[in-house]
């Protein structure tokens, strides 16, 4: 399974807390913990993510299983994740 998830500087921080030297270590921090979190639940997937102002989009490709379905998990977990905040610096 193939997960790609679209973010950028603006849906991530979109109160520019960080400036735009301080927020790709903000962004590699939030990638890593969103591939933890859903590698302990699709331990398989393919994890990817690409600059794009859709604001937490999401696309899950190649599996048997329903996408929508794995696609509503996924976003519960990075909601879960950025709520928890430990990616900040």
């Amino acid at each position: 399974m193939k997960i790609t998830i679209r973010h950028d500087q603006n849906s991530i921080d979109p109160s520019a807390t960080y400036t735009d030297e301080q927020f790709p270590q903000v962004k590699a921090a939030l990638e890593k913990h969103y591939t933890t979190a859903i590698l302990a639940e699709y331990p398989q997937a393919e994890i990817e993510f690409e600059e794009s102002s859709d604001t937490h989009c999401l696309v899950v490709k190649d599996t048997l299983e329903d996408p929508s379905e794995i696609e509503d998990n996924i976003q519960r977990i990075t909601e879960t994740v950025f709520e928890t905040g430990l990616f900040w610096i």
